[in-house]
């Protein structure tokens, strides 16, 4: 029987007196500090010391360069609450009941969190920054999180920024850091979870209302990033997400260039911010004895498929950067194993010298940072059911997407020949077999987690919600080039 939340709280609370957790030995005298940074909507390759030209992201790669960055690495599901709340209980979005940006009260929801175990395992928790489940910035809303102190942020409320101005990351990113480098500064008696939650690249949604946004645009057009080579790639696109590709219709490659020019500014910005975290934390003398994360909730298709934002199962919106660097790590870039969100808790749990609860869908990636041989997963599987009800397995070589209706409902694609995924290759028979093992292991997958896909509906429970799903949710009035 999977332990309940209740009775696994009491078991990390005796946990923190020295006594054994479910089999493990007890935790270490000094048990180590463990530093979450989180963005959002950063794709994966959005990172310098990923091999992109275009964006420098100095802070990030030295973190990589003293850790294990892993390359193949996924979100459970491109959107904010539901990827979050798979970051802060490792559970997948459907089990927890989210479907989008609304009801995500995590504390409501019965399982064990993050901050919870952390807690009552005698850790210091403090969150710095963006929360979204359910409130986006839980500082300004006088809203408690679960097992974390709310650590307050000075300036103004992001909640109420006027967007056609200054972007909402531009307003409180700074603060944030602020507020992560002062609980830094302070003593500590205990070991501490800090989550510094940077908002940025996000502000990007508002690229084509925001001043502050197109005035980071250059004014020597050959400073442009080339366009996504995958631009042009949306001949017989699932009908769940034609819609998508036609918002922005129209648009020259230039006005695509610009768009992630600015985007790749917004992640130069979010970069500085981390930087200055992790100075902080050096500065304290508390590298030597932290470990240290990063990861992003979701990425950003920047015009792949003529596609903007997330809520889209290609790699541009699913994958995500993760970096794991705990203190003496051998650096390495792991290109083989699949990562998830799940991972992270499990992770910082292991590092902790705490058991994780059996209800835990997620697998620590201690021993492969350590180098270690272990049985590993042979997919990561992702949801998104914005656009018509979706599922991806991806497997080391394929992804497998399905959808639950429309016309066009399966993808199959080689992301070592077709990175860009832009081949569907379910009809080809030579692949037969392989379509039809991913297909299997869709099929498990849905019955060990208790998915419903395909036989309901999930439920739009907010306005917004409802004109994401039918591609009415706001003017997007697309910005001129210049």
């Amino acid at each position: 029987m999977p332990t309940t939340r209740r009775d696994f709280l009491k078991l990390a609370a005796l946990g923190a007196t020295g006594l054994p957790l479910l089999g493990k030995s007890a935790a270490p005298a000094k048990r180590p500090n463990l530093l979450l940074l989180i963005t959002d909507q950063q794709t994966a390759d959005a990172l310098s010391c990923a091999g992109n030209p275009h964006v420098k992201t100095p802070h990030l790669d030295r973190l990589a360069a003293r850790g294990v960055r892993f390359a193949k690495s996924y979100c459970t599901y491109p959107l904010c609450c539901p990827s979050r709340a798979s970051l802060f209980a490792s559970r997948m979005p459907h089990e927890l009941g989210i479907y989008g940006n609304f009801d995500a009260e995590l504390a409501d929801k019965g399982v064990p969190t993050m901050g919870e175990l952390f807690s009552a395992a005698g850790y210091e928790t403090a969150y710095a920054g963006k929360w979204h489940l359910e409130v986006a910035f839980p500082a300004f809303k006088n809203k408690k999180l679960p097992g974390f102190a709310v650590l307050p942020l000075a300036g103004e409320d992001p909640h109420a920024v006027d967007k056609s101005e200054k972007g909402k990351g531009l307003t409180v990113d700074s603060n944030t850091a602020d507020a992560a480098i002062k609980f830094l500064k302070q003593p500590h008696a205990q070991p501490f979870l800090l989550v510094a939650s940077i908002l940025n690249p996000h502000d990007i949604c508002e690229y084509t209302k925001c001043s502050a946004l197109t005035k980071l645009l250059p004014d020597d057009p050959a400073t442009l990033p080339p366009a996504r080579p995958n631009l042009h790639a949306v001949e017989k696109l699932p009908s769940g997400w034609e819609q998508f590709a036609r918002v922005y219709h129209g648009w020259t490659d230039r006005q695509w260039r610009e768009y992630i020019y600015v985007y790749y500014r917004l992640v130069e910005i979010a970069d500085a911010e981390v930087g200055r975290v992790l100075a902080a934390l050096e500065q304290a003398g508390l590298q030597d004895n932290t470990v240290v994360v990063f990861t992003a909730d979701h990425g950003e298709m920047m015009g792949s498929h003529q596609m903007v934002h997330k809520q889209k199962l290609y790699d541009e919106a699913a994958a995500v950067p993760l970096i794991v660097a705990p203190p003496g790590a051998k650096p390495a870039v792991d290109t083989q194993h699949l990562a998830s969100g799940l991972d992270i808790m499990p992770t910082l749990l292991d590092y902790a010298g705490l058991a994780a609860p059996t209800s835990l869908e997620g697998m620590s990636l201690r021993p492969l940072v350590e180098g270690k041989a272990t049985a590993w997963r042979e997919f990561v599987a992702a949801e998104c059911s914005t656009g018509g009800d979706a599922r991806m397995i991806r497997t080391a070589r394929h992804k497998y997407i399905a959808f639950a209706r429309g016309e066009n409902r399966e993808l199959f694609f080689d992301m070592e020949k077709d990175p860009g995924e832009t081949k569907n290759l379910v009809a080809e028979s030579a692949l037969a077999v392989e379509v039809a093992r991913h297909r299997d292991l869709l099929k498990q997958w849905l019955q060990d987690t208790q998915d419903n896909f395909g036989k309901e509906a999930p439920p739009l429970k907010s306005k917004k919600d409802k004109a994401n799903a039918t591609g009415r949710g706001g003017k997007n009035k697309a910005a001129k080039g210049k």
